[in-house]
């Protein structure tokens, strides 16, 4: 445990410095020190329900490919409002509510409305709010230490590091400013088994702000304006159609540890990219997300099909894992996400068809 004593030089704490000064740790630090992976995620949860910023978010992965957007971050009364430009690639804005989301295609003059969305949580980094005791099992998953303290985009951070407690998630670096809570940045990691720190840590993901305006004076209302305006587009409406697994025939035998199933829906069935080969099916797929309060898992349920063929087994696409099965009856499972692949494997091992 550090005390309040003079600390000559550098700690070296999980592969990141620690500098505590000539005169020990500051109180803030202390306190930042003390907090658990769930009075973390708290604080981020609540940070960005309460804060309005606007920034320039760049977004990298293992191969170093880039991509940014500008993003804009408005609340009032608890509602939170998003609006995020692509800034290469096609001209595209989203805007997102706690409910709802709109994308405009600026080149095909083209508005995606999506309504009767699941309750999601802030866009930076997408933490999920999940319900108390939920949360808090999700979070037990994970062990926060402080590693120190940076500045990111001009702006004082707290650096902390979430260990995973079990191979069914990755490890996370988050960069919390430590006057708002807000975070600017994170990296999501693979650690090698049995690992006790992230000396040896590889990144997978990386989401940073290269400059951000905290306290921006930004109204929702002009938000929500500039999302209703859409003359000159042609419109698509598209209201998700909730289910469960179980109304599906499916069955959770055997939960995987952490995780609970946020939400179902069905969805039209997309062309499988990762085997070209493989047409879709021609019924709706069952969607479903699991979340930890941090990693996620997508799972899609697809009956039988005369034109389907057997996937591969195990794949995978930049971060991202995919693992698919056969079940009796020609129906065919597949989970994705950015978490190991005995995540996966797990979570298909545990699932039946009543």
């Amino acid at each position: 445990m550090v005390t309040r004593r003079t600390v000559m030089g550098t700690l070296a704490l999980g592969g990141l410095p620690l500098s505590a000064g000539l005169w020990g740790l500051s109180a803030q630090a202390e306190a930042a020190q003390a907090r658990t992976s769930l009075q973390w995620l708290q604080r981020w949860q609540q940070a960005a329900a309460s804060n309005s910023f606007a920034g320039t978010l760049a977004v990298s992965g293992p191969n170093g490919n880039l991509r940014s957007a500008r993003v804009w971050h408005a609340v009032q009364g608890g509602r939170q409002i998003e609006r995020v430009d692509n800034l290469a690639g096609n001209a595209r804005s989203m805007f997102r509510t706690d409910s709802g989301s709109r994308i405009f295609l600026h080149d095909q003059k083209l508005v995606r409305v999506q309504s009767n969305l699941p309750r999601g949580g802030m866009m930076f980094p997408g933490v999920q709010p999940l319900p108390a005791a939920q949360q808090a099992q999700g979070a037990a998953r994970y062990q926060a230490r402080q590693l120190g303290q940076e500045r990111v985009s001009n702006h004082a951070t707290d650096v902390v590091g979430f260990l995973p407690q079990d191979g069914l998630r990755h490890g996370f670096r988050f960069w919390s400013e430590q006057k708002s809570g807000l975070l600017l940045k994170w990296q999501l990691l693979e650690l090698p088994a049995g690992a006790t720190g992230f000396q040896q840590a590889r990144m997978l993901r990386e989401v940073a702000f290269s400059d951000l305006q905290i306290q921006a004076p930004l109204e929702y209302a002009t938000l929500q304006q500039q999302m209703v305006q859409t003359s000159g587009y042609r419109i698509e409406q598209q209201a998700l159609q909730t289910s469960t697994l179980e109304q599906q025939g499916w069955v959770m035998r055997q939960p995987l540890p952490g995780y609970v199933v946020t939400h179902c829906y069905l969805r039209p069935p997309l062309r499988d990219k990762a085997v070209p080969q493989r047409p879709a099916a021609a019924g709706m797929v069952t969607q479903c997300v699991l979340s930890d309060g941090l990693s996620s898992i997508s799972l899609f349920l697809e009956g039988a099909s005369a034109d389907k063929r057997s996937p591969p087994a195990v794949r995978g696409r930049g971060a991202t894992r995919i693992v698919s099965r056969s079940y009796t009856g020609g129906q065919v499972v597949t989970a994705m996400g950015e978490v190991p692949v005995a995540a996966l494997q797990a979570l298909l091992d545990g699932l039946v068809r009543r």
